[in-house]
């Protein structure tokens, strides 16, 4: 059984629970980045270089997306947007670039129109993250989030002893707030300071946020309360980005489109 995929009033056929995603590049490192980073979100892929007959093939898997990055070289970038367009943009698929520069921007659009184009290298992956789930109608958040086990000590300023905490579990964690398993959650709007571990161990984080939820976290099997950070610091922002980014075979996806 297969299911269907809206994008922009239109639709497309996928294999069940994750469409599959064609990533097109000519260097072999960029094709092998990007295909490590779409099956870390969870998604099939098909790879392809830019070359008619690879195109071809790839186009009869069906694939919902194409995922490109053009080749740095004006010539070569003009025949492959030139291809992409042709077999996939003018048959209606979405397309979306990922380019070096705001001059390989204006070409990629001046040939394929308004698709969604990530600038920049290295590619952020949090921001491949959420234009993925724009196009595929998931973005329900703000930040990539992870399945988490992280004990966590926690507690209401200004309330306690200074060295009096309780200690639960979050669940799961993002760049803008988490989720921890509590039977005792605080009521909604309730400051909060926590104090948790990453990197195995090695780094603590000391964050203040408020709750913004009760009730059942996103997987439905824990009961808790859902935590916005405050702006979080430079250091504080530092460590959390790059252990989510270590930990993205872990991404909190939605079961099924």
């Amino acid at each position: 059984m297969t299911a269907a995929l809206t994008w922009k009033g239109q639709r497309a056929r996928f294999c069940p629970v994750r469409p599959p995603v064609l990533v097109v590049a000519r260097q072999s490192t960029t094709l092998l980045g990007l295909a490590q980073a779409v099956l870390k979100f969870g998604y099939q892929i098909v790879t392809a270089y830019p070359d008619p007959v690879e195109l071809e093939r790839a186009e009869r898997v069906g694939p919902a997306l194409v995922l490109l990055r053009p080749p740095a070289e004006p010539e070569a970038r003009k025949r492959c947007l030139d291809l992409i367009k042709a077999r996939f943009r003018d048959r209606g698929l979405p397309v979306m670039a990922c380019v070096a520069n705001a001059q390989e921007e204006a070409e990629t659009r001046a040939v394929l129109g308004k698709i969604p184009v990530l600038v920049g290298s290295p590619l952020q992956l949090n921001d491949l993250y959420l234009r993925m789930h724009e196009m595929f109608d998931l973005a329900k958040r703000k930040e990539l989030r992870i399945r988490a086990d992280l004990a966590v000590a926690h507690r209401e300023p200004g309330i306690y002893t200074e060295d009096f905490y309780h200690y639960d579990t979050i669940r799961s964690l993002s760049l803008g707030g988490c989720f921890i398993e509590t039977q005792t959650p605080y009521t909604v709007g309730t400051p909060i300071e926590m104090v948790f571990c990453v990197g195995s161990g090695s780094k603590s984080l000391s964050l203040k946020g408020k709750v913004c939820r009760n009730g059942k976290g996103d997987s439905g099997a824990e009961t808790g309360m859902g935590v916005q950070y405050d702006p979080l610091p430079d250091r504080e922002r530092d460590i959390l980005e790059s252990f989510l980014m270590s930990h993205l075979g872990t991404l909190d996806l939605p079961a099924k489109l």
